[in-house]
């Protein structure tokens, strides 16, 4: 029993510290990974603002299953001003500072719908949305063109602005 107790932690650390590569199997989908946010665009009636350090962000792909959290922002927020006892205030400035949904996916050559299942919106649940994508080696351009809730409406942003990302694999 003691081997197994100094074991358990020896593989943990291994595992951990295992290489990552880049090397993407034959047998995956284009989207198939995880995908680290690098850039993100605004572009609208006003103009164009790229912004090559956005806020963290991941999105990862299996074979039917997706998973995005991200924040359009170019900066971490700021703690609240009471740790872990946000005000009202701060709640609604948090809610609407990140975006996150998972569930599955179907994807063509150049499109990727969204379909999902767990979601920070609750009128998306059982929605969808649709992405251009592109992958070149290691990037991934994607672009969200249509969101629309559970009930069939769209979301009133839709067509406002266009926000093309950039993604690079991470594992």
């Amino acid at each position: 029993m003691r081997w197994f107790l100094l074991l358990v932690p020896l593989l943990v650390i291994a595992t951990g510290c295992a290489q990552y590569t880049t090397d993407v199997p034959e047998n995956r989908g284009p989207l198939e990974g995880s995908w680290v946010m690098t850039e993100i665009a605004v572009i609208s009636e006003r103009g164009e603002n790229t912004y090559p350090d956005p806020v963290p962000g991941l999105f990862i792909f299996d074979q039917s299953h997706y998973s995005m959290i991200w924040m359009p922002l170019t900066e971490t927020p700021p703690d609240f001003e009471e740790i872990w006892r946000p005000t009202e205030e701060e709640k609604a400035a948090a809610y609407s500072s990140i975006v996150v949904n998972s569930g599955t996916y179907t994807y063509t050559d150049t499109t990727v719908t969204t379909v999902p299942t767990v979601v920070k919106t609750p009128e998306f649940m059982g929605g969808y949305a649709v992405y251009t994508y592109k992958v070149e080696g290691d990037t991934l351009w994607m672009e969200m063109t249509d969101t629309v809730s559970r009930d069939g409406v769209q979301d009133p942003g839709v067509g406002l602005f266009r926000m093309p990302l950039r993604l690079i694999r991470a594992e």
